[in-house]
């Protein structure tokens, strides 16, 4: 049997209180690339195209910054290290979608987290910028890494930087200390430095496409033109929104630029005329909605909200919002046909799966107020009903994308399950079952820590004892009363940490911090104990239908099949999700064949669909 990708649904892009967050778009291939968590990406931007996603994983350390080159055959991303990588960005066909593109040159340029990056229209040459400690630029050659003049002329941070895009080359740079700094090259040197136009930190800079003039915006809400061959200011635009600007972009003709402010809105102005357009993502925008990040396409001016949305804007109408997890995705819950994830920073979004792959552009469920403050610690379906636990300490019920009853619940809770019609939430050392609407039936302490609970019949639970590294029975009456059982089971080598129990309730495996099962007849007998493959812990499992394999994933960012016929045997799929595999679910099986697909989500906030064949 092997294991094959599918497809996959990409994160939203990162975003950071109070910082521009740039996008880079490839003109020539008409892709969108950003940054999340250690992870670069790239899409198409038509939002309903079923084309692969690039997902770029070999940062150690958080991106910061990414740009094309002119060609599109090339990506150059940095990170907070300050360290640049540039990688094969050409797209990928069929069974490529999951592999890495190749890195071609990578280089330490700075002590610090990049902001941004400029290529030169020759696509040999870069400028990198940002937080530094020695220097806040550097110029450079892609392939050789060697320097190709100095970035001088800034007292703090550099927020942005452009080259003109003909000979003669020029470049521009703007930062928090107010300046926007002029330098010709190659190689770049410093030229002046224009001070007094802005009055508080510049966000970004960029040149015309046809090189004549240079925009910069900021967060004093001002605008200025620049001559772009010799960077001397042209005009100064006051005000130009209601809040501080973080992004502009040109239009293809250079006859008119747009930007993008935290007053939630998009302008378009003229170079000779001033204010064209104006749009907006609501009326009267939150926090979240402040636009962070912007692109000029083909068809679309796109923008970035801080809250993670790209809004697709034409002739000024929104005509799409894509959303989707921004954080790292910690469980996924199964209806057929909709995948629903919950993430790390409270959000829970619904994914309609299809033979090979998901549906474009998932929507969110609930909305603030009614959605988890933080950490989605577990979803579940039951009757066709979702549950969700958070670490907010609340308890929801959902339908239709709303909440439609929620219970605070007495600490942080580790899982969610069923026994029969009731909701078993499982904390520390306590476990409680509700009814389906959320009423509280009964409830048991333990004098032991456990992390997991699963079902092994309609009267009778299993969880974890931590404690003593074995399993606890627990009896469910016909009232919903719970008491401890007098079954004994074996000693682990490690404490347990996940159980479950095979649809047929024949078997159950229990995993240990070490990631090694113990396979169990459900009488308590031991099976087998060859499931050992993984590296390190499980974060979760899930059994085929049919009760013959199971599926495993965790910490060391592999995804394993067991058999229950074959326990010495395994396949499997190693590095299946950077940082690690959170959650797996069943999305199709055929018991004769034993082929089947499912869906898996990590800590890189994508989720991914397999295929299992024989």
């Amino acid at each position: 049997m092997s294991i094959k990708p599918i497809a996959l649904a990409p994160p939203q892009p990162s975003t950071q209180r109070g910082q521009a967050a740039h996008i880079a778009y490839d003109a020539v291939n008409d892709r969108l690339a950003y940054v999340n968590g250690k992870s670069v990406i790239i899409r198409p931007v038509d939002f309903n195209s079923n084309s692969p996603i690039v997902v770029f994983t070999k940062h150690i350390h958080p991106t910061t910054a990414v740009k094309f080159s002119p060609s599109g055959f090339y990506v150059a991303s940095g990170d907070e290290s300050g360290q640049i990588k540039i990688w094969d960005a050409a797209p990928k066909k069929g069974d490529e979608v999951f592999e890495q593109p190749i890195i071609k040159s990578e280089f330490q340029v700075m002590s610090g987290p990049i902001r941004s990056i400029a290529w030169d229209a020759d696509n040999a040459r870069l400028i990198a910028v940002g937080q530094g400690k020695e220097k806040f630029g550097h110029a450079f050659s892609w392939d050789t890494g060697n320097s190709i003049g100095d970035i001088q002329g800034h007292s703090s941070t550099i927020n942005a930087v452009d080259i003109k895009p003909q000979r003669p080359y020029r470049a521009a740079t703007v930062g928090d200390d107010f300046a926007m700094v002029f330098y010709q090259g190659p190689p770049f040197k410093f030229d002046k430095s224009l001070r007094g136009n802005h009055t508080n930190a510049i966000r970004d800079v960029k040149f015309s496409p046809d090189g004549q003039y240079i925009v910069s915006a900021g967060s004093d809400r001002a605008i200025c033109i620049y001559q772009g061959r010799t960077g001397e200011l042209i005009k100064k635009i006051e005000n130009g929104h209601d809040g501080g600007i973080f992004a502009v972009a040109w239009t293809p003709d250079s006859e008119s630029f747009v930007t993008a402010s935290a007053d939630g809105s998009v302008k378009t102005w003229s170079v000779e005329g001033g204010l064209v357009l104006t749009y907006k993502v609501a009326e009267k925008p939150t926090i979240f909605q402040q636009l962070v990040g912007l692109a000029v396409t083909k068809d679309y001016v796109i923008a970035l909200s801080y809250g993670g949305d790209l809004t697709y804007f034409k002739n000024g109408d929104i005509v799409q919002v894509v959303q989707g997890n921004q954080a790292p995705i910690t469980k996924l819950a199964f209806a057929q046909p909709e995948l629903y994830s919950g993430s790390s920073d409270g959000k829970l979004f619904k994914t309609e799966v299809e033979p090979n792959g998901f549906k474009p552009n998932p929507s969110r469920q609930g909305g603030k107020g009614t959605e988890h403050s933080n950490y989605v610690a577990d979803l579940l379906v039951s009757r066709g009903t979702l549950y969700s636990v958070g670490w907010d300490d609340e308890l929801k019920c959902w339908q239709d994308g709303k909440v439609q009853a929620s219970t605070k619940l007495p600490s942080q809770p580790k899982q969610l399950s069923n026994v029969d019609d009731s909701i078993v939430v499982l904390f520390e050392s306590e476990l409680q079952l509700f009814s389906k609407d959320l009423k509280l039936q009964s409830t048991i302490k333990f004098e032991f820590s456990s992390t997991n609970v699963a079902p092994l019949s309609s009267s009778q639970l299993l969880v974890t004892n931590a404690s003593k590294n074995t399993l606890v029975g627990i009896e469910v009456d016909k009232d919903s009363k719970l008491s401890i059982t007098s079954q004994q089971f074996p000693t682990l080598r490690t404490p347990p940490t996940l159980i479950r129990v095979s649809p047929d309730g024949e078997y159950f495996a229990v995993a240990d911090s070490a990631g090694k099962y113990t396979l169990f007849k459900n009488d308590g007998t031991v099976v087998s104990t060859r499931w050992a493959f993984h590296t390190s812990k499980a974060y979760d499992a899930q059994w085929s239908p049919d009760s013959k394999y199971l599926l495993s994933g965790g910490l060391d960012c592999g995804i394993l099949l067991y058999s229950v016929e074959k326990p010495s045997k395994v396949v499997k799929f190693p590095l299946a999700h950077a940082s690690g595999v959170t959650s797996l679910v069943w999305v199709d099986y055929d018991n004769e064949k034993q082929t089947g697909q499912f869906s898996s989500s990590g800590l890189d906030g994508t989720i991914r669909q397999w295929s299992l064949t024989r």
